[in-house]
């Protein structure tokens, strides 16, 4: 059994040392976003405040900081109730989509599944609207709030997603480390522009289509993002991919 002992200690290094780098994959790209966060919400507002004059967006004040947020001012509510035509014509585009996804062969089956989600979230909204417009809990205000904060959210949890992820690839360190970063930089450069299209969404239509933008296109679209990025990320290594701790 003495010549096994060599193998059981090398075996609890490499262990040990899988778990450091673990550890340091995790925290740098979360250190960066909290350490850098000052600066990024100065940027996000520059940014929606340059494009939101540039897009005639409603918005008459902007400061966003480390502790609290005005995203969006409007001279009426802070939201934007939809007229009987905006519902009519509505209701009429989800008859016409949720049509034409019968005639999808089975070979479109994912992409029938997915319309007619989008089309049951669309029309519950327009029967609330339908029903009791007035209670309507959210304002335009809420919503950008809600985008960003989750959106933050979703960047702080972006270094240990990779470290469980990317880290157990085999790339090489400088890859580890550079392209955590580069998706972390994608995402702040993303998150205000998508936050921008939210607005003019929401301004030139209405807060009818606030449910299914929050539901389907605010976090889970990131998230998509986010899964996309890896997954292409994945297949640009070379194959066959080792796991680290797999012997050689």
């Amino acid at each position: 059994m003495a010549p096994d002992r060599p193998t059981g200690l090398s075996q609890r290094h490499r262990v040990a040392a899988l778990l450091l780098e673990w550890t340091l994959l995790s925290s740098l790209p979360l250190l960066a976003v909290l350490m850098l966060k000052p600066q990024l919400m100065h940027w996000w507002t520059r940014v929606i405040a340059l494009w939101s004059a540039r897009l005639e967006l409603p918005i008459h004040s902007f400061a966003m900081d480390t502790r609290h947020g005005r995203f969006w001012d409007t001279p009426f509510d802070g939201t934007f109730m939809p007229s009987s035509q905006t519902l009519a014509w509505t209701w009429l585009g989800l008859i016409g989509l949720w049509t034409i996804t019968f005639f999808f062969s089975d070979r479109f089956h994912p992409l029938k599944v997915i319309l007619r989600a989008l089309c049951l979230i669309q029309a519950t909204a327009c029967i609330f609207f339908l029903v009791s417009p007035a209670h309507f809990p959210y304002t335009v205000n809420q919503h950008m709030h809600a985008l960003l904060d989750m959106g933050f959210g979703l960047m702080l949890a972006t270094g240990p997603m990779l470290a469980l992820g990317w880290g157990i690839l085999t790339p090489s360190r400088t890859q580890k480390i550079l392209v955590p970063l580069g998706i972390l930089a994608y995402f702040a450069c993303m998150l205000p522009h998508k936050v921008l299209l939210h607005a003019w969404l929401l301004a030139h239509g209405s807060a009818l289509f606030m449910p299914i933008l929050f539901l389907s296109f605010g976090t889970l679209f990131d998230l998509w993002v986010f899964i996309a990025l890896y997954a292409w990320l994945a297949s640009s290594l070379p194959m066959p991919v080792k796991a680290i701790g797999e012997a050689p």
